[in-house]
Order: structure tokens, then sequence, then C-alpha cells
């Protein structure tokens, strides 16, 4: 009967999400943003009191969000900027791309693939005003997040008030302590090492003279936030437009071969040394429920598919009834 009932809520919850993402995305964002600068606002307060100065809350919420929203601007700036200046020089780019492709049609796979298809499909004007669409949309839907962030801040004290008169179990308020911590631990420590993907993805890059050094940069750091599948396209990309810029296979083995220890040394070693425990999640089940959020919200889905998933599993835990469900949904199922 309780696996009925649950089946049943998760279906009802997944249309839910679907049918109202144009809400629930934004929404989604504003919150992790809003725990995230509220852990630094209060870490920023208690730094500043055992120096003597004084910053109230609102001050270090005024403070932290100005940066926050200088630094998004200032990225997609550059990001778009860098896209426009490709485009510009994009009949080069795609006659190099023609060449390659000939090149690969004279070869026994072209048995399986049709030649005017491939051409067709592998058109740069396009792939690269999608790509620019995108940073554009993303820039459009962030005036919503920023909209509902500030309501955020604003009800931040009614917010608490609420919560404790619903939840009478001062141990189940513990809850949304755990969130926060979690959640915060999981952002400084992914913010650090997609930082130093994101940089050495565009030293690399530069070595190279590629046009695309501070764009794929980037993207790099944005694209380390989404678990495996972030990586490998944050790898291929560079590496297939390097083919295409330089027209030269031992570069592009090069960079293939640099992006991958970069990411294999950052991802697999320095990040699971820094994150420890803090991140226990199956990888089987995030990887399906990353395939599912992407379904649903596509790179907006991706990307929260970890916070998302991080606050199920402190919910669940915290319930008799699905105390089991978070076990299996964690990685050894050593929950506290």
């Amino acid at each position: 009967m309780n696996f009925l009932i649950i089946l049943i809520s998760s279906v009802v919850v997944f249309f839910l999400l679907h049918f109202g993402k144009f809400i629930f995305i934004p929404l989604f964002f504003s919150l992790f943003f809003y725990v995230i600068l509220n852990s630094i606002s209060n870490d920023l307060i208690n730094v500043s009191n055992k120096i003597s100065i004084k910053i109230n809350e609102f001050s270090s919420h005024f403070v932290l969000f100005s940066i926050f929203i200088f630094l998004v601007y200032f990225f997609f700036k550059i990001l778009k900027s860098n896209i426009t200046d490709v485009i510009q020089n994009i009949e080069l780019y795609q006659n190099n791309l023609n060449q390659l492709l000939f090149y690969f049609s004279k070869t026994p796979v072209n048995n399986f693939f049709n030649e005017s298809t491939i051409m067709e499909n592998f058109n740069l004007m396009n792939f690269f005003t999608y790509l620019l669409n995108i940073v554009t949309n993303f820039a459009g839907n962030f005036s919503m997040i920023i909209f509902l962030f500030i309501f955020l801040v604003i009800e931040k004290k009614f917010l608490k008030l609420k919560i404790t008169k619903i939840i009478k179990n001062k141990g189940k308020l513990k809850i949304f302590s755990n969130i926060n911590h979690d959640i915060y631990n999981y952002f400084r420590i992914k913010a650090f090492t997609s930082f130093l993907t994101g940089t050495l993805t565009f030293v690399i890059l530069f070595f190279f003279n590629s046009d695309l050094a501070i764009a794929f940069g980037i993207l790099s750091f944005f694209l380390n936030f989404i678990p495996y599948i972030g990586s490998l396209i944050s790898i291929l990309l560079p590496v297939i437009f390097s083919i295409v810029e330089n027209f030269n296979l031992i570069y592009s083995i090069i960079i293939l071969a640099l992006l991958f220890l970069s990411h294999l040394f950052i991802g697999n070693f320095l990040e699971n040394k820094l994150m420890g425990k803090a991140l226990n999640i199956s990888p089987i089940v995030l990887l399906i429920f990353l395939s599912i959020m992407g379904k649903l919200w596509g790179i907006s889905g991706m990307f929260l598919s970890v916070p998302i998933m991080v606050v199920l599993i402190i919910i669940l835990n915290n319930f008799k009834q699905t105390k089991n469900i978070a076990i299996l949904l964690s990685e050894k199922g050593n929950l506290k």
C-alpha cells in the first residue's frame, strides 16, 4: 500500500514539475542561490565580529548579491562576445569542417552514412547561433531568478516563523540546517574545483591560440556542475573545435590529452579528496536522476540534479516511513 502511494505521488510530482517548469526552474535556482549566499553571509558576519567590524545581515546580503550579479553578468557578457566574434569568422571554420567531412566521406565508414545528410547536419552557424541563444535565454530567465531571490530575502524572518509554527517537533527543524550545511559544503568545493577546471581549460586552449579559449573556459566552469556528462562535454567540444579551427590532428590529440588529464586529476582525485563523504549519493542513482532531470528541465535540470538529490535524501532520512528509501539512494547506506 505504501509503495503504491509513493508510486502515485511520484507520477503526480513528475507531471507537476514538467508542466510547471516555467516557474519551478527559476524557483529552485533562486532557492539554491539563497542557501549559498545566506551561508556566505553568515560566515562574513562571523568573521567581521571577530575583527570588531560590525556588519548587519542586510548589508552582507546586499554586498554579496551585488558581487554575484556582477560576476554572472561579466561571465555571460564575455561568453556572448567571444561566441559573436567566432560567428563573424564562421566561413573559415565551415570550410575546414567541409574538408574534414569530405575526407571522412572517402573512408569505409561513409557506407553507413549519407554524405549530403552529414553536410547538412554539421552546420557551424546553426550550432553557434543555438549556443548564443542558450546564453541569451538564460540571461532573460536570470531576471526571474533575481526577482524570486529578493522575495526570499525579504520573507526570511517570516518564513522562519511560519516553519516553526508548522513543524512542532524541534528535532525535525534540524532538517533545514542539515540541508543548508550539505548544499553549502557541496557548492564551495564544487565552485573551487570548477574554477580550477575552467582556468586550466582556458590556459591550455590559449596556449594553442584557440579563438574560443575564454568561452570554453567559462563553459567548463559551469558544465563541471553537471555530474559525469558535464566533464565529457567540456573535453569534447574544445577538441572538436580545435580540429575545425587548426585542421591539425596532432594539436587536437595534445589538447585532448591535456584536458583529459586535468579533468581526471581535478574530478577524480582533488574533488573526491575535498568532498570526502559529504556527497553521500549512489553514482547509479545520481546518473538515473540526472537523466530524469535532463528530460524534465533540460540543461537546467542537470545543473540542479545534485542539490535536489541532496535535499531529497536528507528529508527522506528524517522520517521512519521513508528512511529505507534514503538508505537505498545513498552511496554506502551509512546515513546519520
